[in-house]
């Protein structure tokens, strides 16, 4: 899906190719769903487990939205429509994407239904994640507010109103993936 018009490496894997990969990453998502214990340490909690879940589709729809902004420059004018020749495929991935992240969320939940959602453990690592994503937005902002200053004539093609948009909602997503690889990695650090 990310891998762009060239394929793999500069190599079409072609619609044969396409089907094979697709169709791994739904039975890896039937098979996270369906066998849950067995996809996570059996001391994780649920908040642990959903940050992982998050961690993976967070980082794909981040890789999508990448390559999305990354074509908006080139499209000109054609940037500053809704529906343009890179938002239609990037719209599709990203349904899916959630769809997925739904499903499995779901069936993790429903196969823990006993457990406590949220510990005092929980709860200080989220705030903790918490802090630490909104100081990196906080960076990115100032760092994209300085690059917009100094570097205008450069970033010219990107002073569009949805490209700038687009790149906000990408902040957000910056945001929400260090949050959740950082629960992971306190998650992780703790239980050694």
């Amino acid at each position: 899906m990310f891998l762009g018009p060239d394929g793999w490496l500069g190599i079409d894997i072609g619609p044969v190719g396409s089907v094979v990969l697709y169709a791994a990453l739904w039975l890896l998502l039937i098979h996270v769903s369906k066998d849950s214990e067995g996809a996570f340490p059996i001391d994780a909690s649920l908040a642990e487990r959903q940050a992982w879940i998050a961690v993976v589709f967070v980082t794909l729809i981040a890789l999508h939205f990448v390559k999305f902004l990354g074509a908006l420059p080139d499209l000109g004018a054609e940037a500053d429509r809704m529906v343009n020749p890179a938002s239609r495929p990037f719209g599709v991935n990203l349904v899916m994407l959630l769809i997925g992240w739904i499903v499995v969320l779901g069936a993790v939940r429903g196969r823990n239904r006993e457990t406590v959602e949220l510990d005092e453990r929980d709860l200080r690592i989220q705030h903790s994640a918490n802090r630490i994503g909104s100081s990196l937005m906080a960076v990115l902002i100032v760092v994209s507010i300085s690059a917009l200053i100094t570097q205008a004539d450069l970033l010219l093609p990107w002073l569009r109103p949805l490209t700038i948009a687009n790149a906000l909602i990408g902040l957000l997503m910056a945001k929400t993936l260090t949050e959740n690889v950082y629960a992971v990695w306190r998650y992780r650090r703790e239980h050694a």
